[in-house]
């Protein structure tokens, strides 16, 4: 009597559920809107909460205007940029970020200047000191907001600035270029306590400001806020399907092989 066994199915996907689950990253940014509304023009604002567990991972943020949709009817080419932060180090008293930033705007024969002079966030619990641990090559200064913490665009309890010349502005020589990337290494002072035995903090808003050819722009960071898979993850995703695929082979070979013996 010929069988059918099920031995290879569940091997197959016992062996990928092992190996996927080996390389996934224990981090669960929590990644919600705020409900509020800030900059020139007004976009929704978002906050990401980090905690210890997202040490090593790393996270998206997302700066988009569509000319279409900017109430000045000023803009003539989209807006776009990008950032990751990834959580190097989280402690009592400080949070380590590094920072990699690129400008993905385009331009045209007629928008010619589209740079980046400054972003930043805000970050509950507040942040008592901030220090470049590495620079950009265009962003060079880091500062903590004192009085009501604002940003150009109506952002207001920004505690974190990042700018080429200053926070309110810089000129196009220094600007981060559309097409142009830039990283660099963060150190917050805080105490992210807050007076329990969990580390914590919220990074909020995201504020952005493009001078361009046709104005100054301050976007929040859009609604896409992100989780972005680490390369252990992807690496793992991987390994899982070339070690299913070759437990399969196997498979398939006995079960052959059992099919002409029958």
């Amino acid at each position: 009597m010929k069988t059918t066994s099920l031995f290879g199915t569940a091997l197959l996907a016992t062996t990928v559920a092992i190996a996927s689950s080996a390389f996934l990253p224990a981090a669960a940014f929590n990644i919600t809107k705020t409900g509020s509304q800030a900059g020139d023009p007004k976009q929704d604002l978002w906050q990401v909460g980090v905690s210890t567990n997202d040490i090593g991972s790393t996270f998206q943020v997302d700066w988009f205007l569509d000319r279409n949709f900017d109430p000045s009817g000023g803009l003539s080419q989209d807006l776009s940029a990008f950032s990751t932060f990834k959580v190097d180090s989280f402690t009592s008293s400080y949070l380590d970020l590094t920072i990699n930033i690129s400008n993905t705007t385009a331009l045209t024969q007629t928008f010619t200047e589209a740079g980046i002079v400054s972003f930043g966030f805000g970050i509950d619990p507040n942040a008592t000191s901030v220090q470049l641990l590495q620079s950009g090559n265009n962003f060079t200064g880091a500062q903590v907001r004192t009085g009501q913490q604002t940003f150009p665009g109506g952002f207001k309890q920004i505690d974190i600035c990042i700018f080429t010349q200053g926070c309110n502005g810089g000129s196009q020589n220094s600007a981060l270029a559309a097409g142009a990337s830039d990283s660099l290494r963060l150190r917050i002072g805080g105490d992210f306590t807050s007076g329990t035995t969990t580390i914590g903090a919220n990074l909020l808003d995201f504020p952005v400001k493009f001078q361009t050819t046709d104005g100054s722009f301050e976007l929040a960071g859009a609604a896409n806020v992100e989780q972005v898979p680490e390369p252990l993850t992807i690496l793992g995703t991987g390994m899982a399907l070339g070690f299913g695929s070759m437990f399969k082979r196997e498979y398939d070979k006995k079960k052959n092989k059992s099919s002409l013996k029958a």
